[in-house]
């Protein structure tokens, strides 16, 4: 590929093109995206509309980390094409997504799209299957087991949030994505100091 331009125009003909490689790499860098990609944003919702369902998962996954990380300003500019990735990704999820790693992702997706910095970025530590936290008493860190179910953490969906995420994932069949979402957003017994405390708050740091 001579250029970005060239990669958009092979991506846009075919999901599968390794063209999405470059825009990949060109967008988003360790878990970030420049908050120029957002001029990207009207490009993917033109492109992801052409795809079917399964297709367009790869491109509205992108498009959700893009949204995520856009400044204000251009996401009051692209607030139209950001409504319609939001819609597109609804659909892949309603059809249940080509994998539970994938349906995973399509949610934080949706997640995104809403302007959620927490969980539009966070929520695929459920695909790591595992999470670090620090206990907020005795600063014990801690790895937890987010697949098998750690013995130190009463299930539950401490929030709205893990509630509908929840129900999503058990209408479509991903039982596993569902139990994972309960231990993380369950309650956690620090094994050093006894205390106990919601997990999803000492992944994103909120205060208790």
């Amino acid at each position: 590929m001579r250029g970005l331009q060239e990669a958009l125009d092979a991506a846009a003909d075919d999901p599968a093109s390794p063209a999405w490689d470059l825009i990949w790499q060109e967008s988003c860098h360790q878990g970030t995206c420049d908050p120029a990609s957002a001029v990207l944003l009207p490009w993917s919702a033109r492109t992801c509309a052409n795809f079917s369902p399964q297709d367009r998962e790869r491109g509205v996954v992108l498009a959700g980390f893009i949204a995520v990380d856009a400044d204000d300003k251009s996401r009051g500019l692209y607030a139209g094409d950001i409504a319609t990735l939001r819609a597109l990704t609804l659909e892949c999820l309603a059809s249940g997504g080509s994998s539970d790693t994938m349906f995973v992702y399509l949610q934080q997706a949706v997640l995104g799209f809403d302007g959620d910095e927490v969980w539009g970025k966070e929520l695929d530590r459920i695909n790591d299957g595992e999470v670090d936290v620090q206990c907020p008493a005795c600063a014990e860190d801690l790895l937890v087991d987010l697949q098998s179910g750690d013995s130190s953490i009463e299930p539950g969906l401490s929030a709205q949030l893990a509630t509908r995420l929840h129900a999503e994932a058990l209408r479509v069949g991903h039982e596993s994505v569902a139990t994972s979402l309960t231990y993380l957003f369950g309650r956690m017994t620090c094994p050093v100091c006894g205390v106990t405390f919601n997990l999803a708050d000492e992944v994103t740091g909120s205060p208790r």
